[in-house]
């Protein structure tokens, strides 16, 4: 039986995606190999709602994880004061992350389940004390989304700067760069619809001033270094720093021209579609999700019913044709399961999806009705005409 993959990336990839990754590696400093690369960063630029002849978008083979260093490390120094709003396990991430360069860190850390009130930055940021924010648009692990909007309003009267992951939204969310975010970044494996393998960002005007500014703290992460890559990419002079992923970055901007083919706003309001038609079977069967008012269009963090293993039903998932992803949050880990729901997904993957929940359930002793999950995200795809 083929599985399918619904875990918050990777995640299915469109076969001319797939096809791309196929292609015989061509040399990184030939024409066609430049011209490629030069499509992708202008395609990154639009997707982060950014203008690649001021901003500066950037391409770089390593994880979603490299992202999160190259976006921070940068503007700070060992005496820096920075912010984390702390959503999830993301959010410890970047604690840790921080803690290399710094001692002096501050959390917001909203309950489990909850988006930060951007109200609380606020009071922060009024203080002008912290050189640097870090926001989870939405967190992995929990399916918290986090109002990067109203949070960007705020950062952009400040002098503290705003970071933004985007790994598990850009391309399936609504996040514009001109809201007055600073640095956002991605990874390939998400709803950007490639393999995973690059991390994908763009930094707006005032990183750039502040980068400048700053001793470098780390190599590879150096955006510095990165800067010269992209410019002299984007000017067709050429650029090199480190091998770049020829054959990934190529599968990346034919999955980029996937998206603008299908226009970004529809594509969000498709993953919106799904999302809402998958917690609409979960509710049906009497599930109930993490996140408690914010609802992300990526990935539903699911509590299992009491006395359901969580390691069995995610084998019995698995045996009905899905593979879902296990609990992050270190507490209540045994308790929940992740649905990652985008890139290509559409109403045959939800139907898939609720129906192997349906199915797993059954088989671990919860007295799910059958089909009864099905019925409500049928309906759900059947208002949206």
């Amino acid at each position: 039986m083929r599985k399918i993959l619904m875990i918050p990336g990777p995640i299915e990839y469109e076969n001319n995606v797939l096809s791309a990754m196929a292609n015989p590696t061509i040399s990184h400093s030939s024409k066609e190999f430049m011209s490629t690369y030069r499509e992708a960063l202008q395609k990154t630029a639009t997707i982060f709602g950014a203008d690649a002849s001021k901003d500066l978008p950037f391409i770089i083979s390593g994880s979603g994880t490299l992202g999160m260093e190259a976006s921070v490390v940068n503007f700070i120094g060992r005496e820096s004061k920075v912010l984390v709003v702390n959503t999830g396990y993301f959010g410890d991430r970047f604690v840790d992350l921080f803690s290399r360069f710094t001692e002096k860190i501050e959390q917001i850390n909203p309950p489990i389940g909850e988006a930060v009130e951007p109200a609380q930055v606020k009071e922060k940021l009024d203080t002008n004390e912290f050189d640097l924010m870090t926001v989870t648009h939405v967190d992995t692990s929990t399916g918290v989304k986090n109002n990067i909007k109203k949070i960007a309003e705020i950062s952009r009267n400040s002098e503290t700067l705003l970071v933004v992951d985007g790994v598990c939204s850009v391309g399936a969310e609504e996040l514009d760069m001109r809201w007055g975010v600073d640095v956002a970044f991605t990874a390939s494996q998400k709803a950007l619809g490639a393999p995973p393998g690059l991390a994908v960002g763009v930094m707006g005007i005032r990183g750039l001033e502040r980068m400048h500014k700053m001793k470098p703290l780390t190599f590879f992460s150096d955006l510095r270094k990165w800067e010269a890559v992209s410019r002299g990419i984007l000017d067709s002079k050429g650029g090199y720093f480190g091998t770049p992923n020829v054959n990934l970055i190529t599968a990346l901007n034919v999955s980029l021209n996937n998206i603008m083919a299908e226009g970004l706003d529809a594509r969000i309001k498709r993953h919106e579609l799904m999302a809402s038609s998958i917690r609409a079977g979960l509710a049906e069967m009497g599930l109930e999700i993490i996140s408690k008012r914010s609802y992300a269009n990526t990935v539903s963090a699911v509590y299992l019913p009491g006395g359901i293993d969580s390691q069995k039903f995610l084998s019995s998932s698995e045996r009905n044709g899905v593979v879902f992803a296990s609990g992050l949050i270190r507490d209540i880990a045994s308790r929940y399961f992740r649905i990652g729901h985008m890139g290509s997904i559409g109403p045959s993957e939800v139907m898939i999806t609720v129906g192997a929940i349906e199915r797993a359930l059954k088989e671990n002793g919860y007295g799910v009705r059958p089909g009864s999950g099905l019925s409500a995200a049928q309906e759900i795809l059947f208002r949206s005409g």
